[in-house]
């Protein structure tokens, strides 16, 4: 199988998923995903210490040193991932954070509304990339995590920040129109019924990345 280029390509629910193959940067892909479930979160050995207490002799009326011990009483970390609630050992939650604000800045532009930055869906958006990149086919996963629609960049080099910088100005400046087909990164990424946006990644043996942007 040979290796695709970067590509552009968009898919929504209830439409067909379209791609192009470009040798420049282009843009990603668009796709609807079934709904997903993510891995939880490890909640920590939560260990609750030795906490004695202590020796306390009654003998010839002293009360004993009455130590209460070292009182440590660790929990344990109760680490929920990187401390992150919602994005549960997430590697590239500030990559995702990152991917928002350029979303969001973009509708600005237009006097839409934020996108809420949908944490639950992230690492699960993480596993739609790497499962795209496998197989070399973008929106492969597309149906994973519950998305209304899905813009994917597919084999950019990094970092991740780089790559996004220059993927979605490319899918902005589809602007709208139609067929979809040309234009459907642009309609996701302005689409006022939507309220929110998981971004996942992936990175290839070879360096370069796979991200996916999924919308609801």
């Amino acid at each position: 199988m040979r290796r695709l280029g970067l590509l552009a390509c968009v898919c929504v629910a209830g439409l067909a998923c379209h791609g192009e193959v470009s040798d420049g940067e282009s843009l990603g892909d668009a796709a609807e995903t079934s709904d997903g479930e993510m891995t939880g979160a490890d909640q920590g050995d939560g260990d609750a210490g030795d906490g004695d207490a202590g020796d306390g002799d009654t003998g010839d009326g002293d009360t004993g040193d009455g130590d209460t011990g070292d009182g440590d009483g660790d929990t344990g970390d109760g680490d929920t991932g990187d401390g992150d609630t919602g994005d549960p050992g997430n590697p590239y939650k500030g990559d995702a954070d990152y991917c928002v604000e350029i979303i969001n800045m973009y509708r600005a532009t237009l006097d839409l509304a934020p996108l809420e930055r949908w944490t639950e869906a992230e690492v699960c958006s993480n596993d739609e990339a790497e499962s795209d990149a496998m197989t070399n086919t973008p929106h492969g996963a597309f149906g994973a995590c519950g998305e209304s629609a899905q813009n994917e960049c597919p084999g950019w080099p990094g970092p991740p920040d780089q790559l996004l910088d220059g993927c979605l100005a490319q899918m902005w400046a589809e602007g709208p129109g139609e067929p979809f087909s040309e234009h459907g990164h642009f309609l996701n990424m302005s689409n006022p019924s939507f309220t929110k946006v998981a971004c996942g990644f992936y990175q290839t043996g070879g360096g370069d990345y796979w991200a996916v942007q999924n919308f609801k």
